[in-house]
C-alpha cells in the first residue's frame, strides 16, 4: 500500500509559503494599477485633460473701439451754437509777390518810396479776394455789402488808401491794365502810400484779384 504523500503547506515548507504570498500580493498591486486605467475613459476627465486653457475671450470694448474710429468727423459748431465760417480758396503767393514787385518797379521811376506788404492787408486783400472767387464777382463792395475800408478796418489795420480788384490774367497782366487806367494809376502810384496788400485766389489758373493800398 502506497504512503500517503504530504499535504501541500508540508512540501512548500516556510520558505514556499512565504514566497507564494509574496507573488499574490505582486500580483494584486498590478492589478489595482491596471483596473482603474482601463474603466478611465467613462469616469471622470484625466489630470492632462482637465489642465488644457480654456480659450480667452476677446476684450468686452474691442467692438466699441473701431465703432468710434469710423465715427463721423466733430461738427465745426463753436460753443455759442453757430457754424464757423471757412473759406474754400487757395492763393498764389508767388503772384502776390511778383504784383509788388511791378508796382515798386513803376514807383521807382515816378520817385515813390517802395512799398511793402502789410500783413493785415494782406489779410483784407485775400478775404475779399475769396469772396469775389465765392461768388463769382469782381467789384470792391463785398457779398456781404461791406466796403473796402469795413473789411481793413476788420482785418486790424488803420490807414487805409484805397483798393484794386481784377479777374484773370497774371501778375504781368493785371499790373499793366491799372496803370494803363488812369485813376488806378494814380492810387498805385501815390506816393503818400507806404504799405500794400495782394490776395490772388485761384479757381483753376483764374485768379481773383485784390489789392488794398495803407498810409501806416
Amino acid at each position: 500500500m502506497t504512503a500517503p504523500q504530504p499535504g501541500l503547506v508540508a512540501r512548500l515548507g516556510p520558505t514556499g509559503i512565504a514566497a507564494a504570498v509574496t507573488a499574490v500580493l505582486i500580483l494584486f498591486g498590478i492589478g489595482a494599477m491596471i483596473i482603474p486605467a482601463l474603466t478611465d475613459g467613462g469616469g471622470e476627465p484625466s489630470a492632462a485633460a482637465a489642465a488644457t486653457p480654456a480659450p480667452v475671450a476677446a476684450p468686452e470694448g474691442a467692438e466699441a473701439t473701431e465703432a468710434a474710429s469710423s465715427a463721423a468727423p466733430p461738427s465745426t459748431a463753436t460753443t455759442t451754437g453757430k457754424a464757423t465760417p471757412t473759406v474754400n480758396a487757395s492763393f498764389n503767393s508767388g503772384y502776390e509777390d511778383r504784383v509788388v514787385q511791378l508796382v515798386n518797379s513803376e514807383r521807382r521811376k515816378a520817385k515813390c518810396e517802395a512799398l511793402r506788404m502789410h500783413p493785415q492787408l494782406r489779410a483784407a486783400a485775400r478775404a475779399h479776394s475769396a469772396d469775389m472767387l465765392t461768388h463769382d464777382f469782381s467789384g470792391s463792395q463785398g457779398s456781404d455789402g461791406s466796403s473796402p475800408q469795413d473789411r481793413v478796418s476788420r482785418a486790424g489795420y488803420s490807414g487805409f488808401a484805397d483798393e484794386l480788384v481784377g479777374k484773370g490774367g497774371d501778375a504781368g497782366d493785371v499790373v499793366k491794365g491799372w496803370l494803363r487806367d488812369g485813376n488806378d494809376r494814380e492810387i498805385l502810384l501815390d506816393c503818400a502810400t507806404k504799405s500794400i496788400g495782394v490776395g490772388a485766389a485761384m479757381r483753376g489758373r483764374t485768379p481773383y484779384w485784390t489789392v488794398d493800398t495803407g498810409r501806416a
